[in-house]
């Protein structure tokens, strides 16, 4: 049976969302449920948190989690921006559900994007930006997601450390930004990318786009920029969408 709702997580540097979704047309079908959490917050707790708010939710439905992460078989790889207790950690035993597929949130947002959002059906290079506590990545090619690619810990060209150290939503707090300033620095980041990968669209997604309107204008990239239609819930709506995948096939 083709299953028509599916839970999506979305696990962030500084929270949780859960919500229910129409795989059919990415639309919300519950409220969403917020977990806040800090760096310093551990994983078991974190978890813990997720599996109590996991019983608001209708059982039988599969869950789809999105991770700011390397994710391979619903195992996490890496955890940059949460620590190093989360690798190893195998999400569907974690959470102790039988139906769990994971995936890296800006792969999860993408997917989202690409399906229902400012992406759908575009074809080329398709490049995903989320920026949050860190900078998340994801990239379509023809239609298809190469999984996994963290270029936000990409070397900064003139500043040292990694991009996302520069220009995320962390840095933005931590070195007291502006808008404007900010802005400044996204434009070093994806002068790296439009180097690099050369894309034809790029999605920006995240918590930043709330200020769409104040720093879009102040950024110039060759690609067509485009604002997430999903905003932050991208990847919770995309992670559904990877349960309902994986569930259908």
């Amino acid at each position: 049976m083709f299953t028509m709702e599916c839970i999506g997580i979305d696990i962030g540097g500084s929270g949780v969302r859960l919500g229910q979704v129409d795989v059919t047309t990415g639309a919300l079908v519950s409220e969403v449920t917020m977990l806040k959490h800090t760096t310093e917050t551990s994983a078991n707790a974190i978890l813990a948190n997720i599996r109590e708010a996991l019983k608001e939710f209708p059982e039988d439905l599969p869950v789809g989690v999105g991770f700011p992460g390397v994710v391979q078989n619903s195992l996490l790889k890496t955890a940059p921006n949460l620590g190093s207790t989360w690798a190893g950690t195998n999400l569907s035993h974690a959470l102790r559900r039988p139906m769990i597929a994971a995936i890296n949130d800006a792969d999860a947002a993408a997917m989202a994007e690409q399906a229902f959002g400012s992406s759908k059906g575009e074809n080329g290079t398709v490049l995903m930006v989320t920026v949050g506590t860190g900078i998340g990545t994801a990239l379509h090619r023809n239609g298809i997601l190469i999984p996994n690619l963290e270029f936000g810990l990409l070397a900064h060209p003139t500043r040292g450390g990694c991009l996302e150290e520069h220009a995320s939503g962390r840095a933005r707090t931590m070195d007291n930004l502006s808008l404007d300033e900010w802005a400044l620095r996204f434009q070093e980041v994806l002068n790296v990318y439009e180097a690099e990968f050369k894309p034809d669209v790029i999605v920006v997604g995240g918590g930043i786009t709330e200020h769409w309107e104040a720093w879009a204008p102040l950024v110039t990239v060759q690609a067509d920029i485009r604002k997430a239609r999903f905003g932050n819930l991208a990847g919770l709506v995309g992670s559904s969408l990877l349960a309902a995948a994986k569930t259908n096939r």
